[in-house]
């Protein structure tokens, strides 16, 4: 079914089709998402696996495509877990939508080949299935944990399984154009604090270690964040690094500037996960959006875990 989209007065469509920004406005659009944000568990940044010796971290599908430079098919996994928000959780759109949503403006059988390639590496990961409809691919969602299991919504709540802890990302991150103005560093530490859902926290280097990144792009991603208002520097800590004359340094700490605050609570149901349910109270047992608390810009002086300790 024809979709119709109402440009700004000032960004007119243009005579050549579809711009990016309006063939993502088009594509969320589709979403029927009425609270405009989508839950991804935290699997997908950071597995934990049960092992006889107790729980372990193994490499996520984020550590993959950060690794492999996938930034492209980081972008178009997002998008596609944006609109796959009911059961049988797949999506069927042309692959020249796709493209488009990622900047790629070349017709036909150049935009199939590119945004088919970007599926198929998905797929290898575990994250989608792909399959036929008609004359284009019908691509199903899969666990984020990239098992390549059928998907089921978060249930979320405080005594559900650890496999179940989500965040949510809102549709301001396209708004705002975090997509371009973010490299894949940026996008993979935003996704990561995202998934720590704390109001107040610091970015160590040993993220490196916990995630499976470099510490070249936890640093990078740091500053891409700052840069672009999203985080905000509220204090610092005092950090116990053994490794040091002193066994001590210094650590900045961080909170998300709003919209990008919306994970700061500790429960939530699997109703926030679904497309049309409106936001309810904390005290209904579910996820609120709440801002990190108020602080003065003034050092304050904690004790954070040792340097090394699993996060």
């Amino acid at each position: 079914m024809p979709r119709i989209i109402f440009p700004p007065a000032d960004d007119p469509l243009p005579d050549g089709g579809l711009s990016q920004e309006h063939s993502i406005a088009a594509l969320l659009g589709s979403s029927k998402r009425r609270k405009r944000e989508v839950p991804i568990r935290r699997s997908l940044v950071q597995r934990v696996v049960q092992g006889d010796s107790g729980d372990a971290k193994a490499p996520s599908p984020l550590s993959a495509l950060v690794r492999a430079r996938r930034e492209r098919a980081l972008d178009l996994y997002l998008l596609m877990a944006s609109v796959t928000t009911a059961a049988p959780y797949d999506v069927t759109e042309r692959s020249e939508l796709w493209a488009r949503c990622l900047g790629h403006h070349a017709p036909g059988a150049s935009a199939s080949v590119m945004v088919s390639r970007l599926w198929l590496q998905l797929e290898q990961l575990g994250l989608i299935k792909r399959s036929q409809n008609g004359k284009f691919t019908k691509i199903t969602k899969l666990m984020e944990d990239g098992t390549s299991t059928s998907y089921r919504p978060p249930i979320g709540m405080a005594d559900g399984p650890l496999e179940d802890i989500y965040f949510r990302l809102p549709f301001q991150y396209w708004v705002d154009g975090l997509h371009e103005k973010l490299t894949l560093s940026g996008k993979a530490l935003l996704l990561i604090c995202m998934s720590r859902r704390d109001p107040q926290f610091y970015i160590p280097e040993v993220f490196a270690d916990w995630y499976g990144l470099s510490p070249k792009t936890i640093r990078k991603g740091r500053e891409e964040l700052l840069t672009a208002g999203v985080l905000t520097t509220i204090g610092y800590g005092i950090y116990i690094d053994t490794s040091l004359p002193t066994l001590t340094t210094t650590a900045d700490k961080y909170a998300f500037q709003a919209p990008y605050n919306l994970n700061v609570s500790k429960r939530a149901t699997a109703a926030d996960c679904s497309a049309g349910d409106e936001t309810k109270t904390e005290k209904d047992g579910q996820a609120a959006s709440t801002s990190a608390p108020d602080e003065p810009l003034l050092p304050t002086v904690e004790f954070l875990v040792r340097k090394g300790e699993a996060g």
